[in-house]
């Protein structure tokens, strides 16, 4: 119908011009240069309108026929990375400064010197804190000489003769069995109370038969001690304690009064503190560990002795700077005879081992992996490039020049020499790398399941479904690691009109 429309006007547009041109040829008035350029109107015109009516239409048809794309499996390179930037930096480095205020009397080092740990590196005038420390350790030998240990076993020993003494004394007035029965009271209470501390609430029945065991062994010492004490005001008062008449006093029972009792029972367990704290001083004095509840005003006195011979040696080490780790003196920024103080003087860095400190864009987290190769290209030698591996990537992300990244440690290889802390380098991850691989386009898969892929391949002008294993893959091509051959043409979809 459009088409038929189009050849309406076109016929009504052609034969107004052929009028005009008629028109025209009839007045003599007219000149024949009118008359051409008229006829070559109509002639443009009519071709135009073939081109528009016949030619065209067929052409578009022609072009509307689907078309199915191809492409040639081949061999080649498909490597997966992140890239970043970073910064040199070393395995470690500390800058270090004194503990203390003071004029600077050695400067043992300069920048560029190789350190060994533990050599001394600074020091400032520290005449007065040398005394301290000297005084410190002199305080503390006296209290730990062979001669002090040998009075300390001295008063353990007349400890001990003392409980022997203070016991007797106290078995005397309350019978050997009272004080039999009470000493097993004590051990049944104590091992009652470790039962029901180790008992879970509420007990299991191995727990519940220890606590009934302690429970019943308590019950029945208890039981023996009353008796025990009937006997004893009925048989060991008498026995013990009468005192035999004279011509001037009638015989008597003398017993013991509850004050009497009580103060031997005192003597006897201050005498059993003074055993325990005479042995826990000797423990310390000869290097056994003694626990942290020790009591006793020798074993006090001795280890306030030993934290003021720690303080003494801390006030003194503050005065001068040691290397904690071998390596390379990077700044020194004082001279000899500066006023110095906490402020670092002294700059160390350990270049054993050297890192790249880099960032990667947070899209490319999945290829900053531990364990992934690198390749570090420093600005200043832009003609090297240094191998490396990540050995780190931080849990958090960080901003780096307004954006958010990953960051991470890339380890160097030890090869890695005439490089400058802190110089800039572009850094390029590996996380995945085919070389000479059969490769075929992304455009070609087909996903049949999670992980699986076929392809169609043209043979013979027909299309066969092949499944294949896939490896890597980047944006546009995949590694074929089995199902096709170079050479294998396959399809990468139908299109239409071009």
């Amino acid at each position: 119908m459009a088409t038929t429309t189009k050849s309406s006007k076109f016929s009504e547009t052609l034969h107004s011009k052929i009028n005009d041109i008629s028109t025209t040829l009839r007045n003599p008035k007219k000149r024949w240069w009118v008359i051409v350029p008229s006829i070559i109107i109509l002639a443009a015109i009519g071709g135009g309108a073939f081109y528009g009516l016949v030619m065209r239409p067929s052409q578009q048809a022609a072009a509307a026929q689907p078309v199915m794309q191809t492409s040639v499996v081949r061999r080649g390179n498909i490597t997966l990375s992140a890239s970043g930037t970073g910064t040199l930096v070393a395995a470690n480095q500390v800058n270090l400064g004194f503990g203390t205020s003071g004029k600077l009397l050695k400067l043992n080092v300069k920048v560029g010197d190789k350190v060994q740990k533990g050599q001394l590196l600074a020091e400032v005038d520290n005449t007065s804190q040398a005394l301290q420390l000297l005084q410190a350790k002199r305080t503390l030998a006296n209290l730990t000489s062979p001669s002090a240990i040998a009075t300390a076993q001295e008063t353990l020993a007349t400890a001990n003769k003392t409980v022997y003494t203070a016991k007797n004394q106290l078995v005397y007035l309350i019978s050997p069995q009272v004080f039999y029965d009470e000493q097993q009271i004590a051990a049944a209470q104590q091992a009652l109370d470790q039962a029901k501390a180790a008992a879970s609430n509420p007990p299991t029945s191995d727990q519940q038969k220890g606590i009934d065991d302690a429970t019943a062994k308590l019950k029945s010492n208890q039981n023996a001690l009353a008796g025990d004490k009937l006997w004893y005001a009925a048989n060991y008062v008498p026995n013990t304690f009468t005192a035999p008449a004279t011509k001037t006093k009638p015989q008597s029972v003398n017993a013991p009064t509850d004050a009497d009792i009580a103060a031997a029972e005192a003597a006897y367990q201050a005498a059993l503190a003074s055993v325990q704290e005479a042995q826990w001083y000797v423990d310390a004095l000869t290097g056994v560990t003694v626990p942290d509840n020790a009591t006793g005003t020798n074993l006090a006195t001795l280890e306030q002795a030993k934290l003021t011979l720690q303080s003494a040696q801390d006030t003194f080490d503050a005065t001068q700077l040691y290397a904690p780790f071998s390596g390379i003196v990077t700044t020194v920024s004082a001279q000899l005879g500066d006023s110095v103080s906490s402020t670092a003087i002294i700059t160390i860095a350990d270049m054993s081992t050297l890192y790249v400190q880099t960032y990667v864009d947070e899209a490319s987290y999945s290829m900053f992996t531990v364990g992934n190769a690198a390749d570090v290209v420093f600005d200043a030698l832009p003609s090297q490039t240094f191998k490396g591996k990540v050995v780190e990537v931080s849990p958090a992300l960080v901003t780096s020049s307004g954006t958010s990244a990953v960051s991470g440690m890339v380890q160097l290889d030890p090869t890695s020499t005439n490089l400058l802390l802190g110089m800039s380098a572009a850094v390029n991850v590996i996380a995945g790398d085919a070389q000479n691989a059969v490769i075929a386009p992304v455009a070609a898969l087909h996903e049949t399941s999670p992980g699986q892929y076929a392809v169609f391949v043209l043979k013979n002008g027909n299309l066969t479904l092949t499944n294949v294993t896939v490896g890597l893959q980047d944006l546009v091509n995949a590694e074929i690691k089995s199902g096709l051959q170079p050479g294998d043409v396959v399809s990468t979809g139908i299109v239409g009109t071009k």
